[in-house]
This record gives structure tokens, sequence and C-alpha cells, in this order.
């Protein structure tokens, strides 16, 4: 699936910048021979079991385990693995964060640093935003939806996952919505990049590192939400681009 002159460029970007253990466990449902009434599919689970098995034969401090969904209920609940396809990313601090779909076209890359930063243990953030997050009370559940077109959805997906790497208070969910069309209609999705926060703040469109970080201390110090200053624009779900909303509440390499 990776092509081999792409796999010989991961080879050494990893070997290079990778320092500690990167755990991955992929949760995926078999496909059946038979019809089950109320069973839905899993499109792209073969798909993105086969990725990441190759991209965890390209170094030997990255660790793979596969769980069938129906058959490890204890382990998903665990590491809150709700949907397949599934994958949780951990580094030597143990700190989880989640890809739900396959992670192809512009979200790739980005889940390859998401990797780099679980083994390194640290990631680039402002001191700010550091010192902010060390200060929350509680803990915020962010999720950020994508689709692999997008130009602007593996940043946002690149800075929640960054923050849930940096804070145990903070976790990090983002989920390729074209995959999840029930998802999709619940939060009515029309646009993306949409980070979703403690499923009572929704917010559409990109936002910077300050824009996010503003709205999770807001939501944290019980105050109203704000429209964020950091938003630019959206794309639609297959891509293309979108006016600049405000309101409240094939792989691509590295």
């Amino acid at each position: 699936m990776i092509p081999l002159q792409d796999q010989e460029f991961l080879r050494a970007k990893f070997a290079q910048e990778l320092t500690g253990t990167v755990k991955i466990d992929y949760f995926t449902q078999r496909k059946l021979p038979i019809y089950i009434p109320g069973r839905e599919e899993c499109p792209y689970c073969e798909e993105t079991e086969q990725l990441l098995k190759e991209l965890a034969a390209l170094s030997e401090r990255i660790s793979l385990s596969v769980h069938e969904f129906s058959q490890s209920a204890e382990e998903a609940a665990r590491l809150e693995v709700d949907k397949v396809p599934g994958t949780v990313i951990r580094g030597p601090a143990n700190r989880a964060i989640k890809f739900y779909g396959f992670p192809a076209g512009q979200e790739f890359p980005a889940f390859v640093e998401d990797v780099v930063d679980a083994s390194r243990g640290k990631v680039e953030l402002t001191t700010d935003t550091v010192r902010q997050l060390r200060k929350l009370k509680r803990k915020v559940g962010l999720q950020v939806f994508v689709t692999p077109a997008c130009p602007h959805c593996s940043g946002v997906a690149r800075l929640a996952h960054k923050m849930a790497l940096e804070s145990p208070r903070v976790s990090a969910d983002v989920v390729e919505i074209s995959e999840f069309p029930r998802l999709a209609e619940r939060y009515q999705v029309r646009a993306v990049p949409i980070i979703v926060i403690d499923e009572r703040v929704v917010l559409v469109g990109a936002m910077d590192e300050s824009a996010l970080l503003a709205q999770i201390v807001q939501l944290v110090q019980g105050k109203a939400p704000q429209a964020p200053a950091g938003t630019v624009g959206a794309s639609s779900p297959t891509g293309e681009q979108q006016p600049q909303e405000r309101r409240e509440g094939g792989l691509i390499l590295p």
C-alpha cells in the first residue's frame, strides 16, 4: 500500500526521529460471510490494517497490536475506543491519541508526525499554551472531524493531538467523518474541519493554537464561549473550499 520508495523515506525518517517506543493499538471489524441485521460494515478496516502493518514494519520502535472490536470489549473500553476502524497511538508517556478511519490523503503526513511526537514525548507548542494546559482543573475532550482532501484539516488534527500529548487532561480524537455518516448526521457536518469540545462547543473551520486554547480555557472556567478570531476557511467533506464560517459552540508523504 505504501510505495517502496516512500517506505524507504519513512524508514530513514523513523530511524532519525523516533527516540522512544510507540505502541499502536488497532481495532478492526472482520468481514462476515453472512449478513447480520443491524451490523454496519467497515469499508476501510482491511485497508487501514494493511497500512498500519506496513508502517510498523519500518521501525523496530513501533509495535502494532490488532484487536477484533467485537471480541475486545474490555481493551476497547480501557482505551475508550467506540468505533472502527480505530487507531490508538501511545508513546513512553502513555498518553493516548486516537484516529478513527483510514488515515489517507492529507491526513497521512499528520498521522506520521503524530507517531514521531508520541515517540519523543514532547511537542512543539508555545510556552503560554503549555502553561495554560497545566492549569486545567478538569479533563477536556476534543473531537476533530476531517476528510482526506481537506487542506485545512491536518493542521487542526495535529494541534489537537499535540495538546493531548502535552496534557493528561486533554483527550483528542480525529475522525475521518466521511466514513461515519451517522456521526456526520448527528453533528450536521456540512464543512470540515469541525472541532467539538466536550460535546458542548462546535467550531467550524481551522483554528490557530491560541484560538483553540482560548476556547478550551473558557469552557473549563465556565465562561460563555466567544466567537474565535483564529478561524480560517473550511472545506466541504468532498474537499470543495467553503466560505469562512464562525459559530459558537491516495497517501501523501510528510
